[in-house]
C-alpha cells in the first residue's frame, strides 16, 4: 500500500506540475514561464517572449466583383485588388489599389493612402483618427485628388467581442462634367466576434451619401469573415448589399495575405 501510494503522488506530482509550466493566463499562446509579458492584451500579436509586436508588414492580394444595375454599360465590373498596410505601434500607414474591368471599361482604380492613430482610452475601449487621399488613378473625365477623414471608435465588453462605430468625410474636389457634386461621408455600426484567435467575423450597417447630388443615400448591409491561416499567412472574404434600391447592388470579395514580419 505505501508503494501505491508514493506511485500516486509522483503522478499526482507530475501532473500539477506539467499543469504549471503550461499556465497562459493572458492566453497568448506563449506559457507563463517563458512570457515576458504576462498581461498581452488579447487581440495583440506576441513574439516568442510572449511580448507584443510593435511593428509589422501586411500586403494582400485579392479579386473582387460588384454589380450596379445603375451603371450603363459598367453594370458588373471585376478587379484585382492590392493593399498594403505597416503598423508601427498605435499607427497604421496603408495603401490600397487595383485594376478593374467592366462591359466597356478597363484600367486601374483610385488609389487611396491612409495614415490612422489609435488612441487606447482603456483596455476595453480604443479610438481611430485619420486622414488620407485618393489619387485619380482611375481613367474618367474630371477625376482629382480627393481628401477624406476618418475616426471610428471600437469597445470590447468581452475580449473576444467588439462593438464599433465610425464615420468617414470626403472633401471630393471632382470637376462636374453632367451632374452637379458634393462632398460625401459615411456613417457606420457593428460587431465582431473572434470565435478563437485566428478566425473572427463581423456583420455591419453603413449609410453613404453619393458625389452626386441628384442620387439618394446608399444604405448597405456587410459581412466579412477573416481566417489567420498560419504565423505568416491570412485571408478574408467579404461581402456586401444594398438594402434601398430595387436595382441590384452587391459586392463580393477575397483575399489572401502575408505579414512580412
Amino acid at each position: 500500500m505505501m508503494m501505491i501510494k508514493i506511485i500516486l503522488l509522483a503522478i499526482l506530482g507530475c501532473t500539477l506540475g506539467f499543469s504549471q509550466n503550461n499556465q497562459d493566463q493572458d492566453m497568448d499562446g506563449v506559457p507563463d514561464q517563458l512570457d515576458h509579458c504576462l498581461d498581452t492584451p488579447f487581440l495583440d500579436e506576441v513574439d516568442e517572449t510572449g511580448c507584443s509586436i510593435s511593428s509589422h508588414l501586411d500586403i494582400s492580394i485579392g479579386y473582387g466583383f460588384n454589380t450596379n444595375e445603375d451603371l450603363v454599360n459598367r453594370a458588373t465590373q471585376h478587379a484585382i485588388k492590392f493593399d498594403m498596410s505597416y503598423y508601427y505601434n498605435d499607427w497604421n500607414y496603408a495603401l490600397k489599389t487595383g485594376i478593374i474591368a467592366g462591359e466597356d471599361d478597363a484600367g486601374m482604380q483610385d488609389t487611396t493612402l491612409k495614415i490612422k492613430r489609435k488612441f487606447n482610452l482603456s483596455d476595453a475601449l480604443k479610438i481611430n483618427l485619420g486622414v488620407g487621399m485618393k489619387l485619380p488613378t482611375y481613367h474618367i473625365k474630371g477625376n482629382k485628388t480627393d481628401f477624406i477623414v476618418y475616426a471610428s471608435t471600437r469597445y470590447y465588453p468581452l475580449a473576444s467581442l467588439s462593438l464599433y462605430a465610425g464615420v468617414n468625410h470626403t472633401f471630393v474636389q471632382d470637376k462636374e462634367v453632367t451632374i452637379p457634386l458634393q462632398d460625401t461621408h459615411t456613417f457606420y455600426l457593428g460587431t465582431g466576434y473572434f470565435f478563437t484567435k485566428r478566425f473572427y467575423a463581423n456583420f455591419t450597417y453603413s449609410e453613404a451619401t453619393s458625389k452626386f447630388t441628384s442620387n439618394k443615400n446608399i444604405q448597405s448591409f456587410s459581412s466579412t469573415l477573416f481566417y489567420k491561416i498560419n504565423d505568416n499567412w491570412f485571408s478574408t472574404l467579404s461581402y456586401s448589399h444594398q438594402i434601398n434600391d430595387d436595382d441590384l447592388h452587391n459586392a463580393f470579395n477575397i483575399k489572401i495575405g502575408y505579414s512580412l514580419w
